[in-house]
């Protein structure tokens, strides 16, 4: 008896569903697996943080170091800081150094080694010095949970696993505008975290926290229409954290009512 090869069966190699389900599965489970391994490497790098001694990152910003011309302005911005940093609890091996910058923007900002950034805007918007108190104590309270250390941590930390998954390609930049929009979530949470340092520290200072949302509340009124959508900005929605003031506020029992005083009128800066 002969051998005989046998014809394997018609469509053996053809699959009904075609090659694209394989595909998508494919691709989206790389790119899940990808943001799985940022979350991860997120959650790694800000825990490290806290083992970096402070003297570092002082020692990282040694540039801001320079001492400014010492006026009415500023001693009186420090000495508020200094207060509220005792009222805050701030870590003692820390310390705050506050800067003026004469710009119209209405803001005030955090850097590496514990120097915060007043302007002139936020000093021309905010009337009282229970509202300024309340964004000094928000930047200190930066300082205190390491925010700008573990901020500069991940954006490194990110942009090193994009450059070794991708290269310099438009996907990399792609994915790279993707993690930053994931990044904001996280960056909202700093900020809350901040707000209830601060809302302590008032508390702590003045005995109340009566005109602690100054800020918010010109927010609210000036700027409401030029407010990003909440998932596309770095802060929390404006209305929703004066909510959430107030809800400290009840929890914790803080007095809500109190005097407020009239920030220092200075002269006008040159």
């Amino acid at each position: 008896m002969g051998y005989r090869n046998p014809q394997p069966p018609e469509g053996i190699n053809y699959v009904k569903k075609g090659w694209q389900r394989d595909f998508v599965l494919l691709v989206g489970g790389f790119f899940a697996g990808l943001a799985l391994l940022l979350w991860l490497m997120m959650l790694a790098l800000g825990w490290s943080a806290r083992w970096i001694p402070f003297s570092w990152e002082q020692a990282l910003s040694s540039s801001l170091q320079q001492p400014s011309d010492p006026d009415q302005r500023l001693t009186y911005l420090q000495t508020l800081a200094n207060d509220l940093a005792r009222a805050g609890g701030l870590d003692e091996s820390m310390r705050i150094t506050v800067h003026y910058q004469k710009s119209e923007a209405v803001n005030a900002y955090a850097s590496l080694g514990g120097h915060v950034f007043i302007l002139q805007g936020l000093l021309d918007e905010v009337k009282t010095e229970q509202g300024l108190a309340f964004v000094l104590a928000h930047e200190i309270a930066h300082v205190q949970h390491r925010h700008p250390l573990k901020a500069t941590i991940r954006q490194l930390g990110f942009g090193v696993i994009m450059g070794l998954v991708f290269g310099n390609t438009n996907v990399a930049q792609l994915a790279g505008a993707g993690g930053q929009i994931a990044m904001l979530n996280y960056s909202r949470d700093l900020e809350r975290e901040a707000d209830a340092w601060a809302l302590r520290a008032l508390q702590n200072h003045y005995g109340h926290v009566q005109g602690a949302d100054a800020l918010f509340q010109w927010l609210a009124q000036e700027k409401a229409d030029q407010a990003p959508l909440e998932w596309l900005s770095s802060h929390p929605d404006v209305a929703a954290r004066i909510d959430r003031l107030e809800d400290i506020s009840r929890e914790q029992g803080y007095a809500t009512q109190g005097s407020v005083t009239p920030i220092p009128d200075w002269p006008a800066s040159h």
